[in-house]
């Protein structure tokens, strides 16, 4: 019976030794897998046979017998359970502006075929509908969206950027995306008008306005030098035609600075009247305020020195419509759209997932897990705000985590004992012949 434990032995050894071995690799063929997590093979005891159990002290007073162990054969080596590593892989820069890494814990969440799929691997693409999929199996992401109203236009949020849904949905961006057109509202003018400009001089500056449906306009102001000492005309027109401005006169200081008005205003409804038609939004009203100076900044604005004319126009708010250039993501996850007037829009955000035991996850394949019931159940939520330990990489991607020079120690240390296993067995079939040449 002792010849044939131990050939059941060795067996066993041999048997999770393959598979110590299937996992080296299984790793080592993954080294260069987009998220690969590597794995590790971890063995126990299958279990003992006793021959013989121990018996407790039986003395008096230091007179009798002490107590005997029990006697207990080995039958083997299992493998008890496989880990997964879950740590960071290395993150690389692909240049890239749809491939995302994730840097702390956390995967994206997938969805394929109505099924949640959880990978680290962010190498994502666009399809024809728009849809932001994963390049490999088609799987589409998941995260917010931006909320459109009945007309299918963005609805903006206190700071003019668009809002999200806050409804995990497989994120899409169309190509018909587009930056809608803004309204000028305000616009800033700074410069010089010469302290020492005689009576009647004028100096005019110009800039491109735009009205509620993206059409550009000339707005230009027109200073005159008045009699009276610091002070000047001030006449407006649109394309050529005046509109009325909130002021007709500007008073400066007798150091150079401004006294007023520090700002210029012109109706909408102005605005309209001089160009002949309907083209600027009227009735929420969004007028357009040209700010000359600061108060707490009036040097930095319109100023009257004695140095030369160069009051100008420096900036406005407004813009054109805008196609679709180019995307990116950042740090939280949000992609940002820059389009061909300029602007930046917010586009969408990918959500995350975590568990509280992501060991205890399903890998599915495809560089995919699924939820089990010891993962947990995902948490939802955004990188940056709700996990603020997790951060979103765009133009980068998440490489394997294997490392090489562990898995080949291990694969020499389980070849090793392997051949053990097998030289077990081997001796034992001798040591069996051996007992049948005993008769002959």
């Amino acid at each position: 019976m002792g010849l044939t434990r131990s050939l059941s032995t060795g067996a066993s050894s041999l048997r999770a030794n393959q598979q110590r071995f299937d996992v080296i690799s299984n790793n080592l063929a993954n080294t260069n897998t987009i998220g690969y997590k590597s794995n590790r093979a971890n063995f126990e005891e299958q279990f003992n046979q006793i021959s013989k159990y121990g018996k407790a002290p039986d003395s008096v007073g230091g007179n009798g017998i002490g107590g005997i162990n029990p006697i207990q054969f080995g039958l083997g080596v299992k493998l008890g359970s496989i880990t997964q590593d879950m740590s960071q892989g290395t993150i690389e820069t692909t240049n890239r502006p749809l491939d995302m890494a994730m840097q702390g814990d956390g995967f994206f969440v997938y969805n394929m075929n109505g099924k949640e799929m959880y990978s680290r691997a962010g190498n994502v693409s666009r399809d024809s509908d728009g849809f932001l999929i994963d390049t490999g199996t088609g799987a589409y992401l998941q995260g917010y969206n931006t909320e459109v109203d009945n007309s299918g236009a963005a609805v903006k949020d206190a700071t003019g950027l668009n809002n999200l849904t806050g409804q995990v949905r497989n994120l899409q961006i169309p190509d018909s995306v587009t930056s809608s057109p803004k309204q000028t509202e305000t616009a800033a003018l700074k410069g010089n008008l010469n302290s020492g400009n005689p009576e009647n001089t004028t100096k005019k500056t110009s800039i491109k306005i735009f009205d509620g449906i993206g059409g550009s306009h000339d707005l230009r102001i027109t200073f005159t030098k008045t009699a009276n000492p610091n002070e000047y005309n001030i006449a407006g027109d649109i394309n050529g035609s005046a509109v009325a401005l909130s002021s007709s006169t500007l008073l400066f200081n007798n150091d150079g600075t401004l006294n007023t008005p520090l700002t210029l205003s012109a109706t909408a409804a102005d605005l309209n009247t001089a160009v002949g038609t309907p083209v600027f939004d009227a009735t929420t009203p969004k007028n357009i305020t040209i700010t000359l100076a600061q108060a707490n900044k009036l040097t930095a604005g319109l100023t009257s020195y004695s140095a030369a004319n160069t009051a100008t126009f420096i900036e406005q708010d407004g813009y054109q419509p805008g196609s679709l250039l180019d995307m990116s993501v950042d740090d939280k996850g949000v992609v940002w759209g820059a389009f061909t007037n300029g602007v930046t829009e917010r586009l969408g955000q990918v959500v995350v997932a975590k568990f509280t035991n992501q060991e205890g996850l399903t890998r599915n394949g495809g560089n995919f897990f699924s939820q089990t019931p010891n993962s947990g159940v995902a948490v939802i939520g955004t990188a940056g705000d709700m996990f603020p330990a997790t951060k979103v990489t765009g133009n980068s991607l998440e490489m394997s985590n294997v490392d090489i020079t562990l898995q080949f120690t291990e694969m020499i240390s389980t070849q090793r004992a392997f051949e053990a296993a097998s030289r077990t067995i081997t001796v034992s079939d001798t040591l069996l012949g051996e007992v049948t040449m005993l008769k002959r």
